[in-house]
């Protein structure tokens, strides 16, 4: 053997460590060549669909949704207290969800400025969850164009808060097979905080949000991580309590009223369903369930083929499309815009995770489930994509009109005094209404409450500040001891609007009687808008005028001659919890039959409140019928003679009978020469 048949070994050893150090290194810049690609993509899609940053109250035609958005940045600049003073679907830092030009421009700032940052922020934050949820041998770079047309098509959809609950949420999935300690702890402190942060944006994400924290331990202990660190599975909820709470000091909220914030959230959550349910297009609830079926079908694939971490990732994701699908499809809008686009922008998110995370998994079964949902969510968000306030065409536009007002005071003032003229011109007051109303405290019913920045009145609006929000006892009787406890506006600009089909009457039923006993017409021109003036009052004694009988559904129920009121007890099934819960039940439908033969109807019956008494002695069926009842003028109104309540179709989610008394005010009817006086007086007002 010669010294070259020696050293050729040597040498062959020393060129495959070259080579494969050589490929190392190629690995590396390739993988670092990928990463920059695919945030380059995801920044500069981020840039080109960055939502609207700067939104007018008016003109619009949809004054119900900007005048509860307008009222959000209104309580906070004047120190409400969520849970006391007021009560919605929104909690303090609500006034976030929406970049509008509030009046308090600190507000609008950091609503805009938050916008900016999270849609990058959270973006970006989406693409480094992936990157790390991928597996080493797939190159991300693959699904960067996919994911990035997932948050920029399917995000638009969501509220900050949803965006924050998703993130979130893909955090606590991430940590499930997070191996790097440290690591390990940022993701879920993060988690937790950013969960926190939507609650309080959304007051009904904070159902949402515990539920996630607290069936996360057994998802930890489930997926078979280390059970000595069983205790770092409360992390998020450490991290969540203190975020929640240093944000409702910072909100100048009391923590004396956070019991209350939560007993009406959950007041709000429970109501919800049976009072706000609309169907809309069955081709959209067709597509929704079947991208639901297919992401349930990759889940089960997986736990049968014993994929304990990978369930419990599917697990926290299937938890988060079913709260989506409740958002968007309890109250589901026609067509393809507002809220089942949360349900498909939220499963794009969910399916374009699912592609990331189970790209290795050689079940094909179950990669073809993903991938088809994903499809599915996509094509049925497209649609809805040119309706959103913002197009390619004006992306310049929107960034110039934001850094404008931020940097300069002057454009804010003649944008503050531009968007006042126009509420005032939408919201046009006669002479006559802003006399009456003076220089006194004003609400408004029942639910235009921008209309008092138009005109510089001072509101005082109630706890439920929109007419048709006080769907449970608890919210109606809120407003109603505001009434009677004396703590209510001294004038009341109130319309006659009809919502979802809705008798106006009983829509919060104790409220509208504590309004009959405490305010008086005082002006009412035939126009849009009656002012009602507080009077001295208190709560009237109901007598009942018979015991409680059994009524049976879709059949007439006679009104006795002396009753005022009635209370209906509509009895639920254990299969109306059931739809409840999953979807939604039957809505109810009433009848109404008056003295004169003819009968109104249907209107859609929220029978929560039905307990609270409804107010069955006139049928108020215009702004005059109001205006008349409210002046005690009742000579020109129709008795209701019998009411009918009827599920919208068959159902088995009501029992046959239900509950019914009626009561009687115990009030003196007014004298016709007072009710003649009163016209006189309000003719000779105008």
């Amino acid at each position: 053997m010669t010294a070259n048949d020696i050293a050729a070994p040597a040498d062959e050893k020393n060129s495959t460590s070259g080579l494969q150090h050589s490929n190392s290194r190629a690995g590396r810049r390739s993988a670092e060549l990928g990463s920059t690609i695919h945030f380059g993509v995801f920044a500069f899609m981020l840039a080109v669909t960055m939502p609207r940053l700067v939104r007018s109250f008016s003109p619009t035609s949809d004054a119900l949704d900007t005048s509860w958005a307008w009222m959000m940045g209104y309580a906070l600049q004047h120190h409400l207290q969520w849970g006391k003073s007021i009560v919605f679907t929104y909690g303090p830092l609500g006034f976030l969800t929406h970049s509008y030009f509030y009046s308090d421009h600190m507000l609008w700032g950091l609503a805009a400025t938050a916008r900016l940052i999270s849609w990058f922020a959270l973006g970006l934050g989406l693409a480094c969850i992936l990157r790390r949820l991928a597996p080493d041998d797939k190159p991300f770079a693959r699904t960067t164009v996919p994911v990035a047309l997932a948050w920029s098509i399917g995000a638009r959809f969501l509220h900050l808060s949803t965006q924050s609950a998703v993130i979130g949420v893909l955090l606590l999935v991430l940590a499930l097979a997070e191996e790097d300690s440290g690591a390990l702890a940022v993701e879920l402190a993060l988690a937790g905080a950013l969960l926190g942060f939507g609650s309080l944006i959304k007051a009904t994400a904070l159902i949402v949000s515990l539920f996630a924290l607290l069936v996360y331990p057994a998802l930890w202990w489930y997926a078979g991580r280390r059970k000595s660190a069983l205790l770092l599975a409360l992390l998020p909820l450490l991290t969540f309590l203190i975020s929640f709470c240093a944000l409702w000091w910072i909100s100048s909220q009391s923590f004396a009223h956070l019991p209350a914030y939560i007993r009406g959230t959950w007041a709000i959550v429970t109501g919800y369903t049976p009072s706000m349910s609309i169907t809309g297009m069955p081709l959209q609830i067709l597509s929704a369930l079947m991208i639901l079926s297919l992401l349930a079908g990759a889940a089960v694939a997986l736990h049968v083929a014993g994929r304990k971490l990978r369930m419990a990732q599917c697990l926290l994701l299937g938890g988060l499309a079913f709260w989506a699908w409740k958002e968007g499809f309890t109250l589901q809008d026609w067509g393809f815009f507002r809220h089942p686009m949360t349900f498909y922008g939220t499963a794009l998110l969910i399916a374009s995770t699912g592609a990331v995370l189970l790209s290795k998994e050689k079940i094909r079964y179950v990669r073809t489930c993903v991938y088809s949902a994903y499809a599915l969510a996509l094509a049925f968000s497209i649609p809805g994509y040119p309706t959103l306030s913002l197009s390619y065409t004006n992306v310049f536009t929107n960034y110039e009109h934001y850094f404008a007002l931020i940097s300069s005071e002057s454009r804010r003032a003649a944008e503050q005094s531009s968007q006042t003229a126009a509420i005032r011109r939408q919201f046009y007051l006669s002479n006559g209404v802003l006399n009456a109303v003076g220089h006194g405290s004003v609400n408004v019913i029942p639910w235009s409450l921008m209309v008092v920045q138009g005109y510089g009145m001072h509101l005082v609006a109630s706890p439920i500040m929109q007419t048709y929000s006080a769907y449970t006892p608890y919210l109606d009787q809120m407003n109603a001891r505001q009434v009677w406890d004396g703590r209510s506006a001294d004038k009341i600009i109130y319309s006659y609007i009809v919502f979802d089909t809705r008798y106006p009457p009983f829509s919060e039923p104790a409220t509208f009687r504590a309004l009959l006993a405490c305010y008086r017409t005082e002006e009412y021109t035939r126009g849009p808008y009656a002012v009602l003036s507080h009077a001295a009052c208190a709560p009237p004694t109901t007598l009942a005028t018979n015991k409680p009988f059994e009524g049976a559904i879709g059949r007439w129920i006679a009104v006795p001659q002396k009753a005022s009121y009635a209370r209906i007890d509509v009895h639920t099934t254990l299969i109306w919890h059931l739809a409840s819960i999953v979807y939604k039940p039957v809505y109810v439908r009433i009848f109404l039959r008056l003295s004169d033969g003819s009968v109104r109807g249907p209107y859609r019956f929220i029978y929560p409140v039905a307990g609270d008494g409804l107010f069955v002695r006139y049928f108020v069926g215009s702004q005059t019928d109001a205006a008349r009842l409210f002046s005690g003028d009742t000579s020109g109104l129709r008795r209701i003679t019998g009411i009918r309540v009827v599920p919208d179709h068959p159902s088995l989610d009501y029992a046959k009978h239900l509950e019914v008394q009626f009561f009687d005010d115990g009030r003196p009817q007014r004298p016709r020469a007072v009710m003649k006086a009163d016209r006189r007086t309000s003719t000779a007002s105008t």
